[in-house]
Order: structure tokens, then sequence, then C-alpha cells
């Protein structure tokens, strides 16, 4: 997961400007300030990144940022071209 978390990270950082001290793996994405056009953003972002497809159950505020990074590492592993159901 650090790679992940890590790209994760600075995603939220850089592309969607959330103070980095306020990325932490507890914090939710509501926390953070994301809001549905952001999170639309985020999504788009790390499949360009990983070559994965978020699935929406995922794609929600209430999902803290290592549950985003789990997630994204469980997809990963099962391969690039893996798609799961929206």
């Amino acid at each position: 997961m650090p790679e992940t978390y890590d790209t994760l990270r600075s995603v939220l950082t850089g592309s969607l400007r959330v103070p980095d001290d306020a990325v932490h793996p507890e914090a939710t994405l509501e926390q953070l300030g994301l809001d549905s056009m952001a999170l639309t953003e985020m999504v788009l972002i790390l499949h360009e990144r990983f070559a994965v497809r978020i699935s929406n159950e995922y794609a929600v505020l209430g999902r803290t940022v290592a549950e985003v990074a789990d997630h994204l590492d469980a997809l990963v592993a099962a391969g690039p071209r893996t798609v799961t159901p929206s």
C-alpha cells in the first residue's frame, strides 16, 4: 500500500489541492473537503495513473483514504484491465 497511498496522497494534495497535513489514512474524502466534482476528478486521475476503474461503492465521500488506497491495491493486483462492477 505505501506506493499506492503515496500516489493517492499526491493526487489529493497536488491535483485537488487538499492541505498536506489534512491527508492521513483515517480521513474521509468528505473530511478532506472534496465534493462530488472533486471526487469525479479524483476517480478520473486515478484511472489514468493506475489503469483501473474504481467501482461506485468506493467512489463515495464517506470512504477513508486508507480504504481507497486498499481498493486501488486490490484492483492493481487483479490486473490492469480488470473492471469492477459499478
